[in-house]
């Protein structure tokens, strides 16, 4: 494992940490026991989820930027060379061969089952 690959694991997984740390501190600051015991009327929903996206906001564009870093590191950090399978004519050859094989030896067992359920109805 090269280096970028390193940093890209270790700054998705700061990115998702950031997230859940500003989606937290978010609830938190929203959900207080001062709050759920004044008894306000004047609190509504609407001012709840705009103070609540208001407070995790700046977490999530953080959280967001780490993950990108995060993400470029693995693509950068990303095994470039694959290996292919040569394709010379004896191992086509060969391949064909083993899928004809396989082929027949289904088909044959498919056609033992279909002769015994045929018995078996003609039994009956």
């Amino acid at each position: 494992m090269n280096v970028w690959k390193i940093i890209g694991y270790i700054f998705v997984c700061l990115g998702v940490l950031v997230f859940f740390y500003g989606f937290f501190a978010g609830l938190t600051q929203m959900i207080s026991p001062a709050a759920l015991f004044s008894g306000s009327s004047d609190y509504s929903i609407d001012s709840f989820f705009s103070q609540f996206l208001g407070s995790i906001a700046p977490w999530i564009v953080l959280a967001t930027f780490i993950s990108i870093v995060g993400g470029l590191g693995l693509y950068v950090g990303r095994d470039k060379k694959r290996t292919r399978l040569p394709l010379d004519q004896d191992t086509i050859s060969f391949r064909l061969e083993m899928l004809e094989q396989t082929i027949e030896r289904k088909f044959q067992e498919v056609s033992k089952r279909l002769d015994e359920i045929e018995k078996q109805q003609k039994e009956l």
